[in-house]
């Protein structure tokens, strides 16, 4: 019997934490009218507000900004109207 419930909490551990690692992703969003650094402070804030993001990388001269997020948690779209609702469209670049 012990041996039983020792298996089943090791199970559940395994079962908790590999959905989790599995969840990262990364997305590139194309981000318009970034053009300083006021410009790439305001979207990496933005995003970085959406819950389950990890990390954002923002660059001006490409226009891009480079979104880590748990995908279990945000969504890409979710992550573009971050940006977009502070003034700076974004969409997915595929």
């Amino acid at each position: 019997m012990v041996r039983k419930l020792a298996f089943a909490a090791l199970i559940a551990l395994v079962a908790a934490v590999l959905p989790a690692a599995a969840a990262e992703r990364s997305v590139t969003l194309a981000v318009d009218n970034t053009t300083c650094a006021l410009c790439k402070i305001t979207v990496a804030r933005a995003i970085e507000a959406v819950p389950g993001v990890a990390a954002v990388v923002v660059d001006t001269d490409a226009h891009t900004a480079t979104v880590t997020y748990d995908d279990t948690r945000a969504s890409v779209e979710q992550l573009a109207a971050a940006a977009t609702d502070a003034g700076y469209p974004a969409r997915a670049v595929e």
